[in-house]
């Protein structure tokens, strides 16, 4: 019974979190969209209470561990249902769209799980230090402080943030154990959160068939990178669900409604609570989103950016300040001094990275999007969030193989595949939005015969 064990306390994360299933900008989405954003809601709570509890020499145990999530949540539940929301957008769906985009969809969820489930893609880091972590947490009931302390444990980068071995420990207190085994094909469960609320977000612009669409698109490219660089067991999958559905709420934003950042903010804090990337993805798709309205001349640009810059920074100052609590040292290491750059290896990190972008597809996971944006010609500023996190991770992952004393072409084949991923999802979202998001050309004919001419 170990791994039915884990496998429920892991779908029971939700509970944690169901206030936000009742916030204003969920409220009116289909069941499936509003447990993403209770998922999201439960994951930060749970793990910012693992913090709290060990801080507290407080030990786990289920009980300690969900009380106070489930209390945020009755408190913020109640408060939100008692709020106005916008009314559910009737749908339009083609049924013949709907049901092949669901097969394809199925197909490579089932592709993935085969890959998962016979361990051929298992993560060599989750063996060596996000398993071995969970499992440390869970014998000790609470964040093992001398474990991260140990000297021989730096191979297991100490300083990473927390929210993955939290949660597959939440999962091994109700288990009993870890089920090393089982724990890798949980991965497959936050492609399936994340696609529901990313096509309701999606359908805010370009409608259900094109919302499903792209979804669709999204679920086979992500669930094949995922299984080919191998990503089960680790902290990619959980950090694409927070990465997508952040830039995904940001890129329907209505200029002219100033509607809540609620939902991006959740997601920009789980983002940094579950990987180093985290914290220079949210710098990116900050960046991309206060230029953006900045350029548009939307209302309020600073004051909007208020949610998105707090929350992911209070959820990176709360590890920070347990990481000076227990005696580490606080911030994240690097691979050598931070302007210790060279340029020597240059064309073999342009060579390896280009080619460790293949994603599993031979590149058309990749060149598919791509060609749609170039088709379209949109409007970039509205696309910066998006292009932002493109631009910044590849720009980050050169930055730091800059820092290396020996070719790093081994080293962009291990960490470039998985990195990437967060990059490929925002482009498949820009080039969805761009290419379904066009006015018709009839529309734009009427719309230039109905101004008049300049004086």
């Amino acid at each position: 019974m170990t791994w039915p064990l884990f496998l429920a306390a892991v779908l029971a994360i939700p509970l944690l979190g169901f206030g936000a299933a009742f916030h204003p900008s969920v409220r009116s989405e289909l069941a499936p969209a509003r447990i993403a954003a209770a998922l999201a809601l439960g994951v930060v709570a749970l793990t910012l209470t693992g913090l709290a509890l060990t801080w507290a020499s407080v030990r786990w145990s289920l009980a300690t561990l969900a009380a106070p999530p489930l209390a945020v949540s009755l408190l913020l539940g109640h408060f939100w249902a008692r709020c106005p929301a916008p009314p559910r957008r009737p749908g339009h769906a083609s049924r013949r769209i709907a049901l092949a985009a669901t097969a394809i969809a199925a197909l490579a969820l089932v592709l993935l799980f085969w890959t998962l489930v016979t361990a051929g893609a298992t993560s060599v880091d989750y063996l060596f230090f996000w398993g071995v972590k969970a499992a440390r947490f869970a014998a000790v009931r609470g964040v093992d402080t001398e474990l991260l302390r140990w000297k021989y444990f730096g191979h297991a980068v100490p300083d990473y943030p927390p929210s993955v071995p939290i949660l597959q420990a939440w999962g091994a207190l109700a288990a009993g154990r870890l089920p090393w085994r089982f724990v890798p094909v949980c991965s497959l469960l936050w492609i399936v959160a994340a696609a529901p609320l990313a096509r309701a977000l999606l359908r805010r612009r370009i409608g259900d068939d094109a919302a499903t669409a792209v979804a669709c698109f999204w679920v086979a490219a992500t669930s094949i990178t995922i299984a080919q660089s191998y990503s089960g067991g680790n902290a990619e999958a959980q950090l694409l669900f927070f990465e997508t559905l952040a830039v995904a709420a940001l890129l329907v934003e209505d200029a002219a409604a100033g509607a809540s950042r609620f939902l991006p903010a959740l997601m920009l804090a789980g983002a940094v609570l579950t990987k180093v990337e985290g914290a220079a993805a949210a710098i990116a798709i900050v960046a991309g989103t206060v230029l953006r309205d900045a350029l548009e001349r939307r209302r309020g640009t600073l004051r909007r950016a208020l949610p998105i810059v707090f929350a992911p920074a209070a959820a990176l100052l709360a590890w920070f300040a347990f990481q000076r609590h227990i005696g580490l040292a606080v911030g994240y290491s690097s691979h050598g001094p931070l302007l210790g750059v060279s340029a020597r290896f240059l064309p073999s990190i342009l060579g390896e990275g280009l080619r460790n972008l293949d994603a599993g597809t031979l590149w058309l996971s990749w060149v598919v999007p791509i060609a749609f944006l170039l088709a379209a010609r949109p409007d970039p500023r509205r696309l910066l969030p998006a292009l932002a996190l493109v631009a910044g991770l590849c720009g980050f992952l050169v930055f730091d193989y800059m820092h290396d004393t020996r070719d790093p072409s081994q080293r962009i084949g291990w960490t470039t595949p998985r990195v990437s991923q967060s990059a490929l999802s925002a482009c498949i979202l820009a080039a969805g939005l761009a290419w379904f998001g066009r006015e018709p050309r009839g529309q734009q004919i009427s719309a230039a015969a109905a101004t008049p001419p300049a004086p």
